[in-house]
């Protein structure tokens, strides 16, 4: 039987090959369980039909019955594809849905239902397949009405979004459990997000979060233990890469992000270490916080108001070149979105960044910093001077770009150059408005840094592995944080708000303790 249950489970699965994401009932409706759909006696509807709506009671995580009949009557197809005709009439009331899990199906086809319903999750992880995307289908939403309906609609819907996330997200975390541990993966990742919320250790966090839950706490050495069970650094950001496109399949699904072009930035993002400067992947720094060390990462965020995603975090050491970081950041992400402008600081102003940015025939605006050449024209310049293709370097290693210089308040000279590709016209009256208009996007990139700092978790650990693990499961949360505010917003507003309407302590708090059906 179990062969039998596996070989149809896989061939369902290819009815959709090369979808990202399908619906909980299509996927039954392809799947055959002749053989588990006994011919039980007194009962009026299909008993593959029954059995079908308790599997996708299972994986849709509906905790009960009178949930699972209000949302078959409501929904026409999800009723029809599990084999009811869909009318509201042919659709089982609760008190049928009860006499038949509780008193009709026996223990031996309760088992098998268990059975082929973790093994349809288990598999659909296995090829990146999202199951129960309609929560994310864009509704005509409701009137605002009085502003406690607006927040209970809000409480709601968080809550509901917060579910899909554990349900969806979690699974493909992979803290390398063994099938005999007494807690579960959520058990570990619940922890996580506490101790990342309260801005805790990990000691401390797990001893709090056993006073505020029911749920089981994983003490702290047992969390590292599995956390530095990951062989090197590839193997975790390998899984995070993962991680992040199944949250990029969801936003997708969502039309988070429509089909249009997109502002990003990238940005390098530095966390102070106290250790000593020859542990792996220790950079050196300006001397800030007592120590001029520090482990380093990179990201590539979209930077649109109320759309602050970011795509892909990258660890960056000592010996990894600015420039292969930005084009491994850059080819990555246009396999996702449209780039129509991308902004980086003075640290990216180099000869190779630039040509990097132009070999991949991107339009880019950054601030120049000021050599002994650019010091001198920035002085004898008035503002508003363009110097169209300046060049920078020397004989066969140069860049040509054009050189802005800008009116600032900010600066003692009272002028500040910068360094582009776009099409300039020097006599705008506006251009230096509009150019630190469009540089002040990159802003978001360090909102964003904040509202990821919350999200990360305290330690003193000097080993990589806990440090990369915690980084990159911070921006993961910031992701999630963004599109569910996002999701919010349009169900509620119409329109994404650019001010987020869940804070993220609100969220990570809910996403911490609510309860995810098994």
């Amino acid at each position: 039987m179990n062969k039998y249950i596996e070989k149809n489970i896989y061939k369902s699965f290819l009815a959709f090959k090369g979808q990202d994401c399908i619906s909980i009932s299509s996927y039954l409706k392809e799947l055959k369980i002749d053989r588990i759909a006994k011919d039980y006696r007194y009962i009026k509807f299909s008993n593959t039909a029954m059995i079908k709506a308790t599997m996708f009671m299972k994986l849709k995580g509906i905790k009960y019955q009178t949930q699972l009949t209000k949302h078959l009557k409501n929904n026409k197809e999800d009723a029809s594809n599990l084999g009811f005709s869909g009318k509201r009439k042919s659709i089982p009331d609760q008190r049928t849905v009860s006499h038949f899990m509780n008193h009709i199906l026996d223990k031996e086809t309760k088992i098998t239902i268990d059975l082929i319903v973790k093994k349809i999750e288990t598999v659909a992880e296995k090829f990146g397949i999202v199951f129960d995307t309609e929560i994310l289908k864009s509704r005509k939403p409701k009137k605002r009405g009085t502003k406690r309906t607006f927040h209970n609609r809000k409480d709601r819907k968080i809550r509901e979004l917060c579910r899909f996330v554990k349900k969806k997200i979690y699974p493909h975390i992979n803290l390398n459990l063994h099938h005999n541990t007494i807690y579960k993966k959520k058990n570990f990742l619940d922890l996580l997000v506490h101790i990342a919320m309260t801005k805790d250790f990990t000691e401390n966090g797990s001893k709090t979060f056993k006073e505020t839950t029911t749920h089981k706490v994983p003490d702290a050495d047992t969390l590292l233990y599995h956390i530095k069970k990951y062989e090197d650094i590839k193997a975790v950001e390998e899984m995070f890469v993962k991680v992040f496109e199944v949250v990029y399949k969801i936003a997708k699904k969502a039309n988070v992000f429509q089909k249009r072009k997109v502002d990003v930035a990238i940005d390098f993002t530095d966390w102070f270490y106290y250790g000593d400067k020859n542990d792996l992947m220790v950079v050196e720094r300006e001397p800030e916080r007592g120590t001029s060390h520090c482990f380093r990462f990179a990201t590539i965020n979209i930077v649109e108001a109320g759309e602050r995603f970011t795509l892909l975090a990258l660890p960056v050491g000592k010996f990894n070149s600015k420039e292969r970081v930005v084009q491994k950041l850059i080819e990555y992400s246009k396999g996702k979105i449209i780039i129509r402008k991308i902004y980086v600081d003075r640290g990216f102003f180099t000869i190779d960044v630039i040509n990097t940015l132009k070999k991949l025939k991107l339009k880019f605006l950054m601030p120049a910093i000021e050599n002994k050449d650019i010091a001198r024209l920035s002085e004898s310049l008035p503002v508003h001077s363009v110097v169209t293709d300046y060049r920078m370097g020397k004989g066969s290693r140069y860049a040509d770009f054009n050189l802005v210089i800008l009116e600032s308040k900010k600066s003692k000279k009272g002028k500040i150059p910068f360094a582009t590709n776009l099409d300039i016209n020097e006599g705008e009256a506006d251009l230096s408005e509009r150019l630190f208009g469009l540089y002040g996007k990159r802003w978001g990139v360090e909102t964003s840094y904040r509202v990821k700092k919350g999200f990360r978790a305290n330690t003193t650990s000097k080993n990589y592995i806990v440090r990369l693990f915690y980084f990159l499961f911070s921006t993961l949360l910031y992701n999630l944080w963004v599109i569910i505010n996002m999701l919010i917003s349009s169900s509620l507003l119409k329109k994404v708000s650019e001010v987020p309407l869940i804070t993220a302590k609100l969220f990570g708090t809910i996403l911490c303790l609510i309860f995810e059906p098994s």
